[in-house]
């Protein structure tokens, strides 16, 4: 939407987009709950955790979703040299991540789980951004990363790492990634606003999908996608719901994942989710 403002027509007219950048959710929500945000971004155990804490917003659309047959799952990678070949060989290893009780975080503890390691004792888990994360396996400061795109594509064609396993050994099936939330009095005060950016988000995946070559190469000019054209264009994808819709079927199960981890006591995800601004 910021990079190519001419598909979204309300964009200068109904409503004004800034941006603020952050390394995580956890920051974000901080900057959220003080009042410097009137929407964010957040992946999606996150947010169930932050809404589970009190934290007052909405979801209102959802921006990617991860796994499934199609769509890309983020990858946990090593050195081709290591000795690491599963996950249970992950024990007294030392497991990057990008966040304290972030989604890649959740998924390697899920994966981990299955295969008979306790996530609490038997890994050291330590937060280093997802930019950073390949330099730090090559340092050897991680003895595994976690990868999502586009950082795993650049890896991938770097060379020397490889996939030990993804979020798909986590989570078993497709979820909502990242969401978009918004501040319920800023709703209630703007609606009209809120609609306008939504119809134009649809509007903006919908050019992103379908116009690979001309949306990456306006990404990359606008320099959000610091990686090559036939990079950007080769890597495998997440999928993006055209309408902008909510999996509230995936985010039940999520809720009772984070249950049985302690993350959260309870949490109906249908009270703080509102599609009613998405376009009919």
């Amino acid at each position: 939407m910021k990079a190519s403002p001419a598909v979204t027509p309300g964009q200068n007219r109904d409503y004004k987009l800034e941006y603020t950048l952050f390394r995580g959710t956890d920051k974000r929500f901080q900057a959220f709950e003080a009042g410097e945000l009137d929407i964010a971004t957040g992946s999606a155990h996150s947010v169930m955790m932050a809404a589970a804490q009190g934290i007052k917003f909405k979801i209102v659309a959802s921006l990617s979703r991860e796994g499934g047959p199609k769509g890309f799952a983020t990858q946990y990678m090593v050195l081709d040299s290591s000795p690491i070949k599963t996950i249970a060989d992950l024990k007294g290893k030392t497991v990057g991540i990008n966040g304290a009780r972030s989604s890649a975080e959740i998924w390697a503890r899920l994966a981990i789980k299955k295969h008979g390691l306790n996530p609490q004792r038997d890994v050291k888990w330590v937060a280093v951004p997802f930019p950073a994360q390949g330099e730090a396996v090559r340092a050897g400061k991680l003895d595994i990363g976690a990868f999502p795109q586009p950082f795993a594509a650049f890896e991938e064609k770097r060379g020397g790492m490889r996939t030990v396993f993804t979020s798909t050994e986590g989570i078993g099936q497709q979820e909502d990634l990242m969401l978009l939330l918004v501040k319920e009095e800023f709703a209630a005060r703007h609606p009209a606003a809120l609609r306008a950016f939504l119809a134009d988000l649809v509007k903006a995946t919908d050019f992103y999908v379908n116009h690979p070559r001309e949306s990456h190469q306006q990404l990359i000019d606008a320099k959000f996608v610091n990686i090559p054209l036939d990079v950007s264009l080769g890597m495998r994808k997440y999928l993006h719901p055209l309408d902008g819709k909510v999996d509230l079927d995936s985010m039940r199960r999520m809720v009772t994942e984070l249950k049985d981890f302690g993350y959260l006591d309870s949490l109906d995800p249908a009270k703080v989710v509102d599609m009613s601004y998405l376009p009919k």
